[in-house]
């Protein structure tokens, strides 16, 4: 697993590639962690190249966006796998942030 930075103006895009098991969801919480010391107005995730990711890559996302400064920083997740999209709306995290497939 692999993640990748992109700034333009005030959005962070934030790549994720490769499967997210257990031992790869402590590299994300490592690489997400160094990004809240950033203090980013908008966090764009791009989970495209991401076809699997287990329930501590899940919890590692969720920890990080309720990191962000919700009065001044905004998240969303884009180009999620239809699987993974099920299993988000499942766990209602649809209702946090918005979620979509492209």
């Amino acid at each position: 697993m692999e993640v990748t930075t992109k700034k333009t103006d005030e959005t962070l895009t934030v790549k994720v590639s490769g499967a997210v098991d257990t031992e790869a969801a402590e590299v994300l919480r490592t690489e997400l962690g160094k990004i809240l010391k950033l203090r980013p107005k908008k966090v764009v995730m791009d989970l495209s190249l991401v076809p699997t990711m287990g329930s501590s890559g899940i919890g590692k996302i969720l920890i990080f966006f309720k990191g962000l400064d919700s009065g001044s920083s905004s998240f969303e997740i884009k180009g999620i796998h239809e699987n993974l999209y099920n299993i988000f709306k499942a766990v209602k995290l649809d209702k946090l942030f918005p979620i979509s497939m492209r």
